[in-house]
């Protein structure tokens, strides 16, 4: 159960949906671990009741925590995550299934990050943390479980624009003009300040010779199976044509002299009676 605690003197319970494996405490995990937290209530993030009331997360000593992907249920803490790290909300709402969530054993939101996938390069955008001074302790979990993504759908590369100091030790360097090229327009400005970490070689450039002069004559082969299976249709049609107007005057031909025949026949005379 997702829980938002509030200071009016009463809880909010949500059923989360939530989907894949876990990440407990950094450590890859089918099922989250349970364990109570300390209760002495550090503030974490606010929320707020329909009539407005604030509210608090405490945050947790030891950090027990899990790392799931975001639901629909998380959107409203989302919201107010993002708002306070000035993101823009309502375009990251379109985009809520990229996040991936490091959440406490009693479902408090403790940081959020998100990976999106363009053909066979990953943006890593948006990532926000309930207490700045804890980030540190939730972002290597969250990092591994976007690697992971990234590796499973066969990324070349993830750009980013995030400027801790942690992605620069995991292996993000910035990008020379040069490659800026390769950047994919939906990710943003290609002015900007990119960071690139390579996932693997990106062979889908690099061609030889003879690749190349095999990929022509495929598409030539192509081109070529298409045109003789058109005139082979077309060939067909021209038979069935041909059958017909063959029948139909074979046909009219038979009529025709069947007519004369008839007309042609002579009659026999009349005799008269003795």
């Amino acid at each position: 159960m997702t829980r938002l605690r509030f200071s009016g003197g009463f809880d909010q319970e949500m059923e989360p949906r939530h989907l894949g494996s876990y990440i407990v405490n950094g450590l890859p995990s089918r099922e989250p671990r349970r364990g109570p937290s300390d209760g002495r209530g550090g503030f974490a993030t606010k929320f707020f009741t329909p009539a407005g009331l604030p509210g608090r997360v405490p945050a947790m000593n030891p950090p027990e925590f899990m790392v799931r992907r975001a639901t629909v249920d998380d959107l409203g803490g989302l919201k107010i995550l993002w708002e306070r790290a000035r993101l823009q909300v309502l375009d990251l709402e379109r985009h809520l299934t990229e996040f991936q969530l490091a959440v406490s054993m009693e479902g408090d939101l403790l940081g959020a990050a998100a990976l999106r996938v363009q053909g066979k390069d990953g943006l890593l955008h948006s990532e926000a943390f309930t207490l700045p001074e804890t980030e540190e302790q939730y972002r290597p979990a969250i990092w591994q479980r976007l690697h992971n993504l990234a590796r499973n759908h066969a990324l070349v590369r993830i750009w980013t624009r995030e400027g801790a100091p942690f992605w620069h030790q995991t292996g993000f360097a910035e990008v020379p003009a040069e490659q800026l090229k390769k950047l994919p327009a939906a990710f943003g400005d290609p002015h900007a300040r990119w960071l690139t970490l390579p996932l693997r070689e990106d062979t889908a450039g690099v061609l030889s010779l003879e690749q190349e002069f095999e990929l022509f004559q495929q598409a030539n082969r192509a081109n070529t199976d298409q045109v003789m299976a058109q005139a082979r249709k077309l060939k067909l049609f021209a038979n069935v044509v041909a059958v017909a107007v063959f029948v139909l005057a074979a046909a009219l031909v038979g009529v025709l002299a069947f007519r004369h025949f008839r007309q042609s026949k002579p009659v026999p005379a009349a005799t008269e009676p003795r």
